[in-house]
C-alpha cells in the first residue's frame, strides 16, 4: 500500500509503506529527471548502472538523469521509503549541483535536520494546495542538498560492482550511444558472443542490451528536443535510421509525440 502519491508535470512525490512487499525486482527504468530516495525500512538492494548498494536505514539515494536503476526487494519485510523526482532547473534546486557526481548514496541516519525535512513533507502535503506544496517541496529539497554539502555525511560503504564485463559493456554503450550499429558491435569490442552479452544483461540488469540502448537514446533525444532541436533532425543525431522508427518508439516510451513539449 502507499501512504500517498503526489504528482504534477514538474515533480513526483511518494511516501510508500508496505507491510509485506514480495521479493523481486521493481521499477527498472531511466529518466531525464533527478530522483531522490530516502530509505527508512526494509531489506533491499538498489542498482544504479553497474553499481549495487545494499541499503541501510537512513540511506539517501541520489540518481542522476539517464542512469539506469532499479530496486530489488531481498526479503518480504516491512518496507518504507520516500521517493521524489524533480528537475534542477524547473524546480530551482540548484543546490543539488553542489553534490559530487560520484556520490550516489549518503547515510543520513541521525541527521535531525534532514529527517525533519521529510516529516515536514508529510505535514505540508496534508494542509497545502498543489501549487503551494510544489513550491514548499522545492525549498525543502534545496535545504536538504545544502545540508549534505555543508555537513558531509557518511557515504555508503556497501557498494559493490556488478560483473566487470558488464561495466565495460555499459561504458562502451554510453560512450558510443548515438553511433552503435547494433549489439554485435559491443560484443565484438568485448570479444564475447551476442548471446553471452544478452544473458549478462538479463542476469545483472533484468534488461536486454537493445532496450537499454533504446531507452537512453530516446531520453537523450527528448532532452535535445526540449532544448530546441527539431525532432526530424534529432532522430538521426541520436542514431535512429529513419524517423518512423524513432516516432513509434518515442510515442511508446513517453506516451506522446516528439513535437509535444510537456
Amino acid at each position: 500500500m502507499s501512504d500517498y502519491i503526489w504528482t504534477t508535470d514538474k515533480m513526483f512525490f511518494k511516501h510508500e509503506i508496505s507491510e509485506n512487499l514480495p521479493c523481486g525486482t521493481y521499477s527498472m527504468h531511466t529518466h531525464n529527471a533527478h530522483e531522490l530516495i530516502y530509505f527508512l525500512d526494509g531489506d533491499a538492494t538498489h542498482v544504479i548502472e553497474d553499481r549495487k548498494y545494499k541499503l541501510k536505514k537512513g540511506d539517501l539515494i541520489l540518481i542522476r538523469p539517464f542512469r539506469y536503476h532499479f530496486i530489488q526487494i531481498d526479503s518480504p519485510v516491512r518496507y518504507e521509503r520516500y521517493d521524489i523526482l524533480f528537475d534542477i532547473e524547473k524546480n530551482q534546486v540548484e543546490s543539488a549541483k553542489l553534490i559530487s557526481e560520484e556520490i550516489e548514496v549518503v547515510n543520513i541516519a541521525g541527521n535531525a535536520i534532514i529527517e525533519e525535512l521529510f516529516r515536514k513533507c508529510d505535514v505540508y502535503y496534508q494542509i497545502s494546495d498543489r501549487n503551494t506544496f510544489e513550491k514548499i517541496l522545492s525549498h525543502l529539497l534545496s535545504e536538504l542538498f545544502y545540508n549534505i554539502h555543508l555537513f558531509p555525511q557518511t557515504f555508503s560503504e556497501t557498494t559493490t560492482n556488478l560483473s566487470p564485463l558488464l561495466s565495460k559493456a555499459l561504458k562502451y554503450a554510453n560512450d558510443n550511444l548515438c553511433t552503435i550499429a547494433g549489439i554485435g558491435e559491443i560484443a565484438n569490442h568485448l570479444f564475447v558472443s551476442e548471446s553471452y552479452l544478452f544473458r549478462l544483461f538479463q542476469k545483472e540488469l533484468h534488461q536486454t542490451p537493445k532496450k537499454y540502448i533504446m531507452e537512453k537514446r530516446l531520453l537523450f533525444a527528448q532532452n535535445m528536443i526540449l532544448n530546441g532541436g527539431k525532432p526530424t533532425v534529432v532522430s538521426g543525431q541520436c542514431g535512429f535510421c529513419d524517423y518512423t522508427t524513432f516516432y513509434r518508439n518515442y510515442v511508446a516510451f513517453f506516451g506522446h509525440s516528439p513535437s509535444e513539449k510537456i
